[in-house]
């Protein structure tokens, strides 16, 4: 393999050493990584888990994290090989095709569209306590005040992203806590009313509450000594939020019978345990900013994806630019308007969400196919991976991550609406068709886009 080295007249050389500046600490990308994984899934979740598998949900919560870091070693390998900023599109781009990538990086847009969701339902935990405001009003606060964090930089909305970590997870030390002493093991028992179907059936489920720590690989080329965070950050913050989540999960079927849990949320279970002033604060500053930390996170992480594409010219390069605090100010605008337009305008986009969340797991298979190509297209990197697989090994994880990627589909795609196909559809075929149409329009222009999405210097500067 022929080493690439970085030419000052690349324009991906230019972009990986202008601009974007490392300023994340290891202990900043775990909150990063902590408050994107907490989200409003472990108050609506567990329930609906309690449901499935009855007392074991605690113990379901930790083996959704291990199938989690399973299903994950794939991108620990890349992280740690070909660190990146905007890695998803990179990895997508330069292993496998511009076309490609691009799919991945539309696929990512239109998940974009969850930043409504996140609105709203914060709103929705804010308004009966504070009711000066409507739902969508307090939607439209949250998201304005997080994007005018994250215009200031990426330092000071890592710092945003610390406190709200640590004052959600005081919520969560709060509801364990009142819970710890009325604790009757009597109520643990039978530990798998519902046999081993139903454990595993929850586990797949509360995979979507316990993943997340996979996306700050986005941030490679913004972090102090990216191959070593990437991996230790993902599994420590993976492993951390499972503790406690099982501890909460044991809190909520530990004191009241698991049968009176079934498809309700925490706050149910913390009624009977836990003061009204402690209950409030638990659905302010644990529900309420369990959607914080991973919307702010959301600012932190996608914008860094169309950057690089905008450095590759897949779309036009003043999308990509930086104000005085290295701010991607024009992406970061956009998803505001995404995150404020439905909220204003009173739109349900309810449905339209849940083709956003389908959407931001089709990613998943482009990456995982081109990170089996590692190997073949950089063995000296290769070679040097903490994760260095044999092909046995590197294929047997691409078949797991892969099935475990369909399983959560399944999951995703219950009930869906004809709208929600429809608009999934529509989204697709665009994705499909907008590689072949940018890349005729700019050969008309002297610049060839295959040559830009597959240039492996992006690389040489992480």
């Amino acid at each position: 393999m022929t080493q690439h080295r970085a030419d000052s007249n690349s324009p991906a050389s230019a972009a990986s050493s202008g601009g974007l500046k490392r300023v994340l600490s290891f202990w900043d990308v775990f909150f990063i990584a902590v408050g994107q994984i907490i989200g409003a899934g472990v108050v609506a979740l567990t329930g609906i888990a309690i449901g499935m598998t009855g007392p074991s949900v605690a113990l379901a919560y930790v083996f959704s994290a291990l199938l989690i870091l399973i299903v994950t070693i794939l991108i620990m390998l890349a992280g740690t090989t070909l660190p990146a900023t905007g890695a998803y599109y990179v990895w997508a781009s330069r292993l496998s095709s511009g076309w490609l990538g691009s799919i991945a990086l539309f696929l990512i847009l239109l998940a974009g569209i969850s930043l409504s969701l996140y609105g709203s339902s914060f709103g929705l935990y804010l308004n009966p306590l504070f009711p000066i405001l409507s739902v969508n009003g307090w939607g439209v606060l949250i998201v304005l005040g997080l994007f005018a964090a994250n215009l200031f930089g990426l330092r000071l909305a890592s710092r945003v992203q610390m406190v709200l970590v640590l004052l959600l997870l005081s919520a969560l030390a709060l509801y364990a806590g009142f819970a710890a002493p009325q604790l009757n093991p009597d109520l643990l028992s039978p530990a798998f009313p519902k046999g081993i179907v139903g454990f595993v059936t929850a586990v797949f489920l509360l995979k979507f509450a316990t993943g997340g720590a996979y996306m700050i690989v986005g941030l490679s080329g913004e972090m102090h000594n990216p191959r070593r965070t990437i991996p230790i950050v993902m599994i420590s913050s993976t492993l951390c939020v499972a503790v406690i989540y099982g501890v909460v999960a044991l809190a909520s079927v530990g004191v009241i019978p698991w049968q009176e849990m079934v498809d309700q949320p925490l706050t149910v279970a913390g009624a009977a345990f836990m003061p009204r002033w402690a209950l409030t604060y638990f659905l302010i500053a644990g529900a309420g900013l369990a959607i914080c930390t991973t919307l702010n996170s959301q600012f932190i992480q996608l914008p860094r994806t169309f950057i690089v594409a905008s450095w590759d010219k897949l779309i036009p390069e003043w999308v990509g630019q930086l104000n005085r605090y290295g701010a991607p100010w024009v992406v970061l605008l956009v998803m505001m308007i995404i995150g404020i337009g439905p909220l204003l305008a009173g739109v349900d986009i309810g449905e339209i969400a849940r083709a956003a969340t389908l959407s931001a797991s089709f990613p998943a298979f482009i990456v995982y196919w081109s990170i089996t190509r590692i190997p073949k297209k950089f063995p000296e990197q290769y070679a040097q991976s903490p994760f260095h697989l044999k092909p046995f090994w590197l294929w047997s994880l691409f078949g797991f991550s892969m099935l475990s990627t369909l399983i959560g589909i399944y999951f995703l795609a219950q009930d869906l609406s004809q709208t929600t196909v429809v608009t999934f559809a529509v989204w697709l075929a665009l994705s499909i068709a907008y590689y072949p149409l940018r890349r005729r329009y700019l050969a008309k222009r002297g610049i060839d886009l295959d040559q830009l999405t597959s240039d492996p210097k992006i690389f040489d500067g992480v």
